[in-house]
């Protein structure tokens, strides 16, 4: 009851039914409030005034109550639907059971038109902020005592109580209105200073010149007073911040999978921490903990099979759970990242499933033929169409490509970029730095080795003995696309100042990413890749230089 707002609309006692054979388990007491269900068990052997222990509260969006018929000694019985479980109850009565089943139907459909007026009452709010933002030549023209009255002191007054109304939004979990508020803050910080500056000129051009006194405080002139309020929004940009910290650890939290927890917030509940996250930058952060949550999820529910019968009826129950949860995590993950799709990570859960049927061969029970057989088409799809995509991407970014090396703006970027390079296994690019803030490569080589590198590392995962040739042919022929554009840029006579750099990114890419790319492979696979060992040719016409590096004929793990 510590949420404002928050009352009780219903309650009473119910025994809570096994939703297999409907046997009794325990002795529950529901309370129906006007935004959850919570549930507390019964005390048995209670000491004190205390008779119930609280069990659960789930949000009463994601409840939905069934009727069940009575049938042999099954009467008054209903079920909770609530994701990705089924909890079914009796009453003690009829009309007890119709109660419950009509309250919790009446108190949603309330709960539905109280958060429509909320959210109206939201928009009317952020509505009449905005238009106090609004500060135009034209609206000051209206007043005829502009040029006798001094600036505007102080921040508005809806800027003022913005951080108490987040952290009232924070502790009442409205997490979209509080990310609505931070937007309109940040707005406000952003367009306070230039507001403020523009108003200074215009005074300043006027000629004139304010000062005013205050009750104890001496007098500012006008260049004193803007300051003194570029300070006030400096002080109320960072305060700000510190509560979108707050917010972010409430929303992680939210996604955070811990043993006292429930999973019962089902994928919506997820998608909305995941949402919030996203639009508040922390992308990576919130697509680390989707897909912790939703293993969770998939823990859960293996947990709850049990190996009873025939074999195959174990496998056929098993292979649903684990394939419906990758499809709905598939959806969900498009729905929560939809201008990230590529982070989805399909080949990481193949490889995860293809492990786990391995491993049953141990006791005889080799199902890796039927996962294969079941994956192998869209598998090879997967492959192609990151080929396809990765190789458009190559012209693209040649056709804007101007051949200029990455420059940085500060020390931390650069020291950003290296540690970025040795996360994806490039240990010398210390040897390609020309000076303090610049690296002899360009974007666009930059962006390939990502790219070429990552996609290495997923079709690795996804290396069968029926998706070798496929692989082999792929991996060569997105390396020959970027080699492609290099050699045409040695031809063209606009490139003639820029060929040192063209040939240093060219050895960058044949010296360090292509063997790095084979002994990955080598390490892998267990033997060199038939063909990437051959574009080692072009070394001596990209480079100018004889040297060539070493073929790779068998599995070393000193690479670079």
């Amino acid at each position: 009851m510590e949420v404002e707002d928050r009352y009780l609309v219903f309650d009473g006692d119910l025994v809570e039914l096994n939703q297999d054979d409907y046997t009794a388990m325990q002795r529950i007491h529901c309370y129906l409030l006007n935004d959850s269900l919570m549930i507390a068990s019964w005390l048995s052997d209670r000491r004190g005034p205390v008779r119930y222990k609280f069990e659960v509260l789930y949000p009463l969006d994601q409840v939905l109550p069934v009727n069940i018929k009575d049938r042999g000694n099954t009467k008054n019985a209903f079920k909770v639907l609530i994701f990705p479980d089924t909890r079914v109850f009796m009453a003690p009565a009829a009309k007890a059971k119709q109660d419950w089943l009509d309250e919790i139907e009446r108190t949603k459909a309330n709960k539905v038109t109280v958060d429509k007026q909320k959210v109206e009452r939201a928009h009317l709010h952020q509505k009449e902020r905005q238009q106090s933002l609004t500060f135009t030549d034209e609206d000051e023209s209206l007043n005829p005592f502009q040029e006798s009255q001094p600036p505007s002191m102080g921040p508005p007054e809806w800027v003022l109580e913005l951080p108490e109304d987040l952290d009232q939004a924070i502790a009442q979990r409205n997490f979209e209105e509080a990310v609505s508020l931070i937007d309109n803050g940040r707005r406000g910080v952003t367009s306070s200073p230039p507001l403020l500056q523009k108003r200074r000129q215009r005074r300043v051009e006027g000629g004139q010149s304010w000062e005013w006194q205050e009750e104890g405080r001496p007098c500012q002139s006008r260049e004193e007073e803007v300051h003194e309020q570029e300070a006030e929004a400096f002080l109320f940009g960072r305060a700000l911040e510190g509560r979108v910290r707050g917010l972010v650890e409430v929303l992680q939290a939210e996604l955070r999978v811990t043993p006292e927890k429930s999973l019962q917030g089902g994928p919506r509940a997820a998608r909305r921490a995941t949402t919030l996250l996203v639009h508040l930058n922390k992308s990576s952060q919130a697509c680390e903990l989707f897909l912790g949550h939703r293993g969770a999820i998939l823990k859960a529910g293996l947990k709850r099979l049990r190996l009873e019968g025939k074999t195959v009826l174990y496998v056929r129950q098993l292979c649903s759970i684990f394939f419906h949860n990758l499809l709905e995590t598939g959806r969900e993950f498009n729905k929560a990242f939809p201008a990230n799709r590529s982070c989805t990570s399909v080949a990481e859960c193949v490889s995860q499933a293809n492990r786990h049927c391995q491993q049953l061969a141990v006791i005889g029970l080799d199902v890796t033929f039927a996962l294969h057989t079941l994956l192998l088409r869209d598998v090879e799809k997967w492959i192609r169409d990151g080929r396809d995509k990765m190789i458009e991407a190559v012209k693209l970014r040649g056709q804007e490509d101007t051949w200029k090396t990455q420059k940085f703006e500060n020390k931390d970027q650069l020291n950003k970029f290296i540690e970025d390079m040795n996360d994806i296994g490039i240990a010398n690019i210390q040897a390609y730095i020309m000076d303090e803030l610049c690296v002899g490569l360009t974007n666009n080589s930059i962006q390939f080795s990502r790219a070429f590198l990552g996609y290495l590392e997923d079709v690795l995962r996804l290396y069968w003995p029926e998706t070798e040739h496929l692989i082999n042919e792929s991996l060569t022929a997105l390396f020959s696309a970027q080699l492609r554009h290099c050699k045409s840029s040695l031809a063209e006579p606009l490139f003639k100042n820029e060929i040192p750099t063209i040939r240093r990114n060219s050895a960058f890419l044949l010296d360090v990413i292509l063997t790095l790319g084979e002994h990955r492979y080598a390490e892998t696979v267990g033997r060199a890749h038939p063909t990437l060992p051959a574009l080692h040719s072009h070394h001596g016409a990209l480079t100018g230089e004889a040297i060539k590096a070493p073929t790779i004929s068998k599995y070393e793990s000193n690479f670079i």
